[in-house]
């Protein structure tokens, strides 16, 4: 079964789609590190009731993103790559761990 068709059943008659994509990155530098860092993405969009854009996979198409005015699907990879939830989420983890642990300087 696709992901996707999982979604129709509870979303049947539902006027509120909004959704995220999340995501959380943790560093240590070892087990025993007592601050590891935490860092997190969201990427907030809308629900469609059909499936829109050929790219990506799982909810992409289904992901409205009302900024670039199109599904997760539809869009580029290099789009994606700068802007996901996973992106933020990157991008925070890389300035916590500059900011903690010196890296980068």
């Amino acid at each position: 079964m696709k992901p996707t068709a999982l979604s129709w059943p509870a979303l049947a008659g539902q006027a509120q789609r909004r959704a995220s994509f999340v995501c959380a990155l943790v560093a240590i530098r070892s087990a025993e590190d007592p601050e590891p860092l935490i860092a997190f993405g969201r990427w907030q969009g809308e629900i469609l009731r059909e499936p829109q854009g050929e790219g990506g996979f799982g909810y992409d198409p289904l992901m409205f993103i009302p900024a670039f005015g199109c599904t997760v699907a539809a869009l580029d990879a290099a789009t994606k790559n700068a802007h996901s939830h996973r992106a933020l989420a990157a991008a925070q983890l890389l300035g916590l761990m500059q900011s903690a642990w010196g890296l980068g300087r």
